[in-house]
């Protein structure tokens, strides 16, 4: 077509100019109709249907490399005294959260490698319930098809936004009873703070690289600032505009992984990523309600607490049924935390360093058949 062929004829500067300017336009369109995860959904589906149109949509790896840093700042920077003291006091249901996070995991890596015949490098980051913005940053560092593990995400998102209410109004689940506290705005840090966050997020993500730490771009200034906004000694977090901008960045990129996707694909994609949500949203609401049992909680508030979805949309749904934000934001923060910090190493321990990288369903088939040619025709040579 003219109009591709003239789209591949740009410099890339270009190209990325307009891949940007497409994921900013998707961004503010899904902000517009006050979806879920607006900005980095919005991004990833607007770029996603330019590559799957056979669009040469591009970002530059320095430009990558860059919001993983600033993402792993302001992920630190969600820590607060406050939220540390509010975690202390629910030891109970937090036990329960933390050992319902390997569960969750592995049942839906089961499902997907069983039942969807997944390859196990892409289930596990395709199984974390939470921490989106996290697990596509280091799925992009790691030797996995970001596309299986992008879709199954989005997807889980907006099925847990869209249908989570309705269940806990059809089972007779109320909202938590007294008064609840208002949503906390979210706050940019004074200027002495963001330097002090600029300065040690480059230095940590450096040192993090030296050292090999797996993620270490995201991991290393993370750790950091979470120190220093846990401690108190810095409050707020980066410029709003900029973390936007982070998130319009990071769908982008992820986008750009659906070059090549079939129509096929995507079929196949879709009832995989609904499957993975039925499972891991059971298992999320069995350990849920065993929280709730034991620690005396409304059942409505721990099952949005523990379900499988990102901090900042399962907060705000929280808010909007009238149900406790601070109990269901420290719950989402420990386990956000917890798998950004565990899933690089849990994936070095498991997976180790492969070799290359893995390859969609349908080109597994294909390099299976070439692989076994290869081995006829070194059996016939030995033959002979």
């Amino acid at each position: 077509m003219p109009l591709l062929d003239s789209f591949r004829r740009l410099p890339p500067l270009l190209n990325a100019v307009l891949t940007l300017a497409f994921a900013a336009l998707g961004g503010a369109v899904f902000a517009f109709f006050d979806l879920p995860a607006a900005w980095l959904a919005g991004s990833l589906v607007a770029v996603s249907a330019l590559a799957l149109s056979g669009v040469p949509v591009y970002v530059p790896d320095l430009l990558r490399k860059i919001i993983f840093v600033v993402l792993g700042i302001s992920l630190g920077a969600a820590v607060t005294p406050e939220t540390v003291a509010g975690i202390r006091t629910w030891p109970i249901t937090l036990a329960l959260l933390v050992l319902s996070l390997p569960v969750t995991m592995g049942a839906v890596m089961l499902y997907l490698h069983y039942v969807s015949k997944w390859n196990y490098r892409e289930t596990l980051y395709a199984s974390a319930p939470g921490a989106l913005s996290a697990v596509l940053a280091m799925a992009s560092e790691a030797k996995v098809d970001v596309r299986m593990v992008a879709f199954v995400q989005t997807v889980r998102v907006f099925l847990l936004i869209a249908a989570l209410p309705g269940m806990l109004l059809a089972a007779g689940l109320s909202a938590s009873t007294g008064v609840v506290p208002a949503f906390p705005g979210v706050h940019a840090a004074t200027l002495e703070g963001t330097l002090v966050m600029a300065g040690t997020g480059i230095v940590s993500a450096l040192l993090a690289e030296r050292l090999r730490v797996p993620g270490g771009l995201l991991i290393g200034p993370m750790l950091v600032n979470g120190v220093l906004h846990g401690a108190g000694y810095v409050q707020g977090g980066i410029p709003p505009l900029l973390l936007l901008a982070s998130f319009v960045v990071l769908g982008a990129f992820t986008g750009t992984r659906f070059v090549g996707t079939t129509a096929a694909m995507i079929r196949r994609l879709l009832v995989d990523s609904i499957g993975a949500f039925i499972v891991a949203l059971v298992v999320c609401v069995v350990f849920a309600l065993i929280a709730a049992w034991l620690a005396g909680e409304n059942p409505a508030k721990t099952i949005v607490a523990f379900a499988p979805g990102g901090l900042e949309a399962m907060t705000i749904l929280a808010f909007m049924i009238g149900l406790d934000p601070a109990f269901v934001g420290a719950h989402h923060l420990a386990r956000f935390v917890l798998i950004a910090l565990a899933l690089p190493f849990v994936a070095r321990a498991l997976l180790g360093k492969a070799a290359g990288p893995s390859l969609p369903p349908t080109r597994r088939a294909r390099a299976a058949k070439q692989a076994n040619k290869r081995k006829k025709k070194k059996s016939a040579k030995r033959v002979r």
